[in-house]
């Protein structure tokens, strides 16, 4: 028999980051593991670094190209299902984990036998009190997922434990008895939707899926490629072929325009700030969805991103003080608030909020003054929050608009082109509704 746990962790050239994960897992409180360690053919020396600082204390196994993701976490769990472990879990490259998080981990699985998969509550590494991720669900009315607590600071108001539809794979534990029922990772996705995919499954066999707070990792999640389009296809490709897989033929009607439109929008979006090359990819994303192809892009559908003027900055330009009028979506404020902190560390930021949601906003953004009043002119900025910046048409006045993925409008030229988006939306849908119903 062998230990009752064995860790597989995934690796793509993030030398310095591999090996800081794993010296952290073994300062772990408990010790029944054994560590697999997958190098999906990096190009760095991560492999001869692993080799030199660990030896035969972890088990490397080398693909011979990258196989994504799920490719990597697969050639570690069949592995690992020769071994006799009871439980099995996934850690990506780049988290720091807690003394004890592998232990709650496993004491979690041993005291919740109807649960399939555990996840830690993950932190942002470069914000360590922030969550970056505890557990989602599927939103089957607008097709998408939904982070529970993104960017929240932790406290009371968090759960210990919460069941959801999926965690992510950054750090989650599962049975290995499930993992037999259920199936490996969706392998054909490469990366991204695939642990939700794989929630999913493990939810529709009849298992529960939780996350448990008292095991913690930090994650040195983002930027891995900002240079490049390779997050906007393999995110927009698997949504979408998951929920084509999914739905029935009655309700991808519905589906599809719903995609369409909130595809069309980040078009417009990102076609105002310069980014062609996104838009490129975006088109490339569909057309495979709905044609079925998976696995690894090919060659010409990633495409590098130019830099592009920070249209951010150039709106705040030597501002010193800003206020936000928030709209209530606690995840969206959040990211303007770092987007707004990337500019310059030195701006002051202060939220008009309404009265009831105060203290729960003042919690959550300690470093910003929150107030109920709204007086934009005491300001050198002022930015008001809306779900999106081109569904302002019936209200739109000439103002400075902010939406949760920090697309603003402010200008006059922006204000003439936001003007032409239903127009232009409603040729986008009739030419690519029939592609998928």
């Amino acid at each position: 028999m062998g230990k009752k746990i064995g860790i597989v962790i995934c690796n793509f050239n993030k030398r310095d980051f591999i090996v800081n994960c794993i010296h952290s897992v073994f300062n772990s409180s408990i010790n029944d593991f054994e560590i697999y360690v997958v190098d999906n053919a990096s190009t760095d020396d991560s492999v001869k670094c692993i080799q030199k600082e660990f030896g035969n204390r972890i088990m490397l196994l080398i693909n011979r190209e990258n196989l994504g993701g799920s490719g990597g976490f697969n050639t570690g769990i069949r592995e690992a299902l020769k071994h006799g472990h009871k439980y099995i879990m996934l850690m990506d490259n780049d988290i720091i984990v807690d003394k004890k998080a592998v232990e709650e981990l496993y004491r979690f699985m041993e005291q919740h036998h109807e649960v399939g998969i555990v996840g830690s509550k993950v932190y942002f590494m470069d914000y360590p009190k922030q969550i970056w991720g505890y557990g989602g669900n599927i939103d089957w009315q607008q097709y998408l997922h939904r982070d529970q607590y993104k960017n929240c600071i932790d406290g009371v108001s968090i759960p210990e434990v919460s069941y959801c539809d999926y965690v992510a794979a950054c750090s989650l534990m599962t049975r290995t008895d499930a993992i037999r029922e259920v199936g490996l990772m969706p392998e054909e996705n490469f990366i991204y939707w695939d642990d939700i995919e794989w929630g999913y499954r493990f939810n529709e066999a009849g298992y529960k899926v939780a996350v448990y707070g008292k095991s913690m990792i930090w994650h040195k999640a983002g930027g891995r490629n900002a240079g490049n389009t390779f997050i906007h296809y393999y995110m927009w490709r698997n949504r979408i072929r998951f929920f084509l897989k999914i739905l029935s033929k009655e309700k991808k009607k519905q589906f599809a325009e719903t995609i369409l439109k909130e595809m069309f929008q980040m078009i417009y979006s990102v076609n105002l700030k310069g980014e062609t090359n996104i838009v490129k990819t975006l088109m490339y994303a569909f057309d495979d969805a709905v044609h079925g192809i998976c696995g690894k892009a090919a060659e010409g559908k990633i495409l590098p991103r130019p830099k592009v003027c920070n249209r951010l900055k150039l709106m705040l330009g030597e501002a010193e003080s800003v206020i936000i009028k928030f709209n209530g979506d606690m995840e969206g404020l959040g990211n303007i608030i770092r987007s707004i902190g990337n500019v310059s560390e030195k701006i002051k930021i202060s939220i008009t909020v309404q009265e009831q949601e105060k203290q729960k906003v003042a919690e959550q953004f300690v470093d910003s003054i929150v107030q109920t009043e709204y007086n934009p002119e005491m300001y050198d900025k002022h930015l008001i929050m809306c779900e999106h910046i081109f569904k302002l048409q019936d209200n739109m006045r000439q103002d400075n608009y902010i939406d949760s993925w920090c697309n603003i409008i402010y200008s006059e030229e922006d204000f003439t082109y936001a003007k032409s988006f239903k127009q232009t939306e409603k040729l986008f849908l009739l030419c690519k509704m029939g592609q998928i119903v």
